[in-house]
């Protein structure tokens, strides 16, 4: 009993919220450029770019998602697309502070978590930005995108489509590598031409509190049952 005590009370230690990234003021913007393929109609961008206060602004257009098996959600993945296109080959979302995709506040979820924190895409097209607090264009930082990947995800977790994060000049010369391969595994504003059920952002800064409660709650009760 104290064996799995002691290995949950592990667990709590190294889970923590996400920092809130304000040190990409001064970098380059990134650009997932998507391509259609013999598998996908999705083209398009997403590009990441400073805001003035060193967050990032996230900006959509896409066009081409499929008729059904929506809303579908996008997520910064902790690999590149090889050059196979392989989109499960990209492995799962950044998340250098081992957070949750069923965390309730915006730190507390994994830090590539993008549709989890803002909204998912809908309709056949769409467009839309938010501000995102805690990915980071800085290459000094645990939560940089840059070399990495977003994958467009079907509701039942298929990976539809991925492209690579490139500097905005080299996505447009090179292509974005985007192929569509299945796969196992929620802003400011967002339209599509089809849909208008597109849910608000979460307030990325607000619950970092509630969740260090919620964890120093559980370590006493852990600490309690060993004694």
């Amino acid at each position: 009993m104290k064996f799995f005590a002691v290995l949950a009370l592990s667990a709590l230690a190294i889970a923590s919220d996400a920092p809130i990234s304000t040190d990409s003021a001064d970098s380059a913007p990134l650009v997932a450029r998507f391509e259609k393929s013999e598998k996908s109609d999705i083209e398009g961008t997403i590009k990441f770019e400073p805001s003035s206060n060193g967050t990032v602004l996230v900006s959509i257009d896409i066009e081409g998602l499929p008729s059904s098996g929506g809303p579908f959600p996008f997520h910064v993945h902790e690999k590149p697309v090889p050059e196979s296109g392989n989109c499960t080959a990209t492995g799962g979302h950044l998340n250098p502070y081992n957070g949750s995709t069923t965390a309730t506040t915006p730190a507390a979820k994994e830090v590539g978590d993008l549709a989890g924190r803002h909204f998912n895409l809908t309709g056949t097209s769409f467009e839309g930005e938010f501000d995102d607090n805690y990915i980071s264009l800085n290459p000094d930082s645990k939560s940089y995108i840059g070399g990495l990947s977003v994958v467009i995800h079907s509701s039942n977790n298929t990976r539809l489509t991925c492209a690579n994060l490139k500097e905005e000049d080299e996505a447009a010369v090179g292509g974005g590598s985007s192929n569509s391969t299945s796969g196992g595994a929620a802003g400011h504003s967002g339209s599509n031409s089809s849909s208008n059920d597109t849910s608000a952002s979460a307030a990325n800064g607000v619950g970092r509190n509630e969740v260090g409660g919620l964890l120093a709650a559980g370590v006493a009760g852990i600490v309690a049952a060993l004694i």
